[in-house]
């Protein structure tokens, strides 16, 4: 069987999933479509990791859309039984290649949220609607997808809902092979002996709101002298958030550590943690970090939170505060840090969400399977 997968860019994580299809399905013919010049931070093409193969498909942005002027011209020459779209609604070429695919009885898929996230726009609702009325199948990442693009008109007959999640067996990997005297002598040379820290990873963003983290360190630091926040991450927020922490007196308190992309580098930070935060937003760091058994906090936003949000059970593998409350952030975070017992809990529960639930086997399984249910191929 011949897929192809048209996205906007190709992140580490994309990589990691489209290799687990074509390890677990040497039937597959895997052809991924993206424009690997954009200068986007999550485009992070590395083609010796790729099991598949992967062919550049430029694109123009226009006031934040984006054009691919020779869409249908690389399509037909790759000619697939099936093609699977990007549910962006920023991806305006694609719907007429959709269209042009429905006319010639050819096969596609739309993937994705198909959610907003920041509030509904009408254009985003509207463009919905069509794209689930074009395809033949949508998988949803989660379930909130699937409801609201049935909502949309959308028969639940054609909407599966794929789950999400990264390709857990590298965090497991590092965090087996590390012994207890490397993650003391890391913690030794890094000066956190003895000290309770708060974990984020994350692109320093405005949408991530990581302000609502120093804030709420504010208030933990009045109360506790041994908790240190762990920023690692880059992005157009950073300096602006370097000041608010000296500004609030908590520089000392706060580590700002820039990109850190190697799973290596990374897991001694994730295994010295006591708890991963991301104020809100949550995204795939929140999979990444459970994958470590740390629990995870973050908040209760209705608009504000993607599909990766329902991994958190509340009381079971992390906890959610109310959304833009510094002040109720710091409370769950210190009772947290404050109870060795529920943090094991929230811990123990966190690795189990992704061995039982939310992993990269169960994601690929449930993906593929809904392409062939529909292509009987």
């Amino acid at each position: 069987m011949k897929i192809c997968i048209v996205q906007t860019v190709l992140p580490l994580y994309a990589i990691s999933f489209f290799n687990r299809i074509v390890e677990l399905n040497p039937d597959i013919q895997l052809t991924l479509l993206a424009d690997l010049k954009n200068k986007d931070s999550l485009n992070q093409y590395r083609p010796e990791l790729c099991k598949f193969e992967v062919k550049q498909l430029d694109s123009i942005s226009i006031g934040g859309v984006y054009l691919r002027p020779k869409i249908l011209r690389v399509l037909a020459e790759i000619n697939s039984d099936i093609t699977v779209f990007s549910a962006s609604p920023r991806e305006w070429s694609q719907l007429l290649a959709i269209f042009c695919a429905k006319i010639t009885r050819k096969k596609t898929a739309a993937w994705g949220m198909f959610h907003r996230v920041g509030g509904v726009r009408i254009f985003t609702s509207i463009y919905f609607r069509l794209l689930g009325k074009l395809v033949d199948r949508c998988l949803t990442y989660t379930r909130i997808g699937a409801s609201q693009i049935v909502c949309k008109g959308v028969s639940k007959a054609s909407v599966c809902v794929v789950g999400t999640a990264i390709d857990e067996r590298q965090p497991f990997e590092y965090s087996a092979m590390m012994s207890a005297d490397e993650l003391r002598k890391f913690r030794y040379e890094q000066g956190i002996e003895g000290k309770k820290i708060i974990l984020q990873v994350v692109r320093l963003t405005r949408l991530k709101r990581a302000d609502l983290l120093l804030y709420a360190m504010k208030r933990i630091v009045n109360e506790r002298d041994d908790v240190l926040a762990i920023l690692i991450g880059d992005g157009d927020q950073r300096s602006q958030l370097e000041e608010l922490a000296a500004s609030l007196g908590i520089k000392n308190s706060v580590r700002f550590l820039g990109s850190i992309y190697d799973e290596k580098l990374l897991c001694p930070w994730y295994l010295s943690a006591q708890v991963f935060v991301v104020p809100t937003f949550l995204g795939l760091s929140g999979h990444h970090a459970m994958s470590y058994g740390l629990p995870v906090v973050t908040d209760d936003s209705l608009d504000h939170q993607g599909s990766e949000f329902e991994i958190v059970a509340e009381g079971l593998n992390g906890f959610t505060y109310q959304e833009g409350d510094a002040e109720d952030l710091s409370r769950v975070m210190l009772r947290i840090l404050s109870d060795a017992k529920l943090q094991a809990f929230l811990g123990l529960n966190a690795k189990k969400t992704i061995e039982n639930t939310h992993n990269i086997d169960r994601k690929t399984n449930r993906f593929v399977k809904s392409l062939r249910e529909f292509s009987n191929l």
